[in-house]
C-alpha cells in the first residue's frame, strides 16, 4: 500500500474498512492456494516470530514468503512473491478472467459491477499476475499463470466430445471472477445436466 501523509484521523480510518480486511483475507487465501500448506505456514510462522514485538510492512511479509520459496525447488513462480502480490495490493478491484475454450485464449480485464456508458472513463491499464488452478473433464491440472492481458493455453481447448469441459479458479482460491465463451458455458451446462455432483 502506498504510504501517504495524513492530517486527519478519519482519513486513516477510511483506509481500514471492511473491504480492505476482506481483500486482505482473500489475498492470504490466494497465496496459500498457489503455495503448499507447509510452505505457507512455515513462511507465516517465520514472519510472525520475527515481527512479534515490532512493526512490519507489507514487504516484510512478502520477503518471508520469498525466503521460503528460495529454500525449496518444487514450487516455481513466474515472478517474485512481492511482484505477484503487489499486482493485487497496489491497485483497486480485481479482474474477470475469460476463457475461450475453442482457442485456449485466456484474457483478463478489470471487473466492473455495472457497465459504464462512456468507456473512455475506464483507464485501468494494469494487469494482475493471476494464478489459475483449473480442472479439465474431472482431472485437476497443473497451476498456470496469466501474467499478461491475454495468453494462449492450448491445453485448455476442448473437443466436440460432450464430456470435455474446463473450470478455472478451482476451489475459488483466486481473487477474480471467471467467464467463458458460449461454448465453454454450454459444455459446463451439459456436464451439470448429466452429473450435477461433478466438480
Amino acid at each position: 500500500m502506498k504510504m501517504e501523509n495524513f492530517t486527519e484521523t478519519n482519513e486513516i480510518n477510511e483506509l481500514f474498512d471492511l473491504f480492505t480486511y476482506n481483500k486482505g483475507a482473500s489475498m492470504a487465501r490466494m497465496l496459500s492456494g498457489f503455495l503448499n500448506e507447509n510452505l505457507f505456514i512455515g513462511a507465516l510462522k517465520s514472519y510472525l516470530e520475527t515481527f512479534s514485538y515490532s512493526n512490519a510492512e507489507q514487504d516484510d511479509l512478502w520477503r518471508h514468503f520469498q525466503m521460503a520459496i528460495d529454500d525449496q525447488s518444487q514450487i516455481v513462480l513466474p515472478a517474485t512473491v512481492k511482484n505477484i502480490m503487489d499486482s493485487w495490493t497496489h491497485q483497486s478491484g480485481f479482474p474477470v478472467v475469460t476463457l475461450n475454450v475453442s482457442t485456449g485464449i485466456v484474457k483478463q480485464e478489470p471487473f466492473y459491477l455495472e457497465k459504464v456508458k462512456n468507456q473512455t472513463l475506464l483507464t485501468h491499464n494494469a494487469t494482475w499476475i493471476v494464478p489459475i488452478l483449473w480442472i479439465k473433464s474431472g482431472t485437476t491440472q497443473s497451476l498456470v499463470w496469466l501474467d499478461k492481458s491475454s495468453k494462449v493455453f492450448p491445453e485448455m481447448q476442448v473437443s466436440d466430445f460432450d464430456h470435455d469441459w474446463v473450470i478455472l479458479n478451482l476451489n475459488m482460491t483466486g481473487y477474480y471472477r471467471v467467464n467463458y465463451d458460449k461454448l465453454g458455458w454450454k459444455k459446463l451446462n451439459q456436464q451439470l445436466e448429466k452429473d450435477p455432483k461433478s466438480s
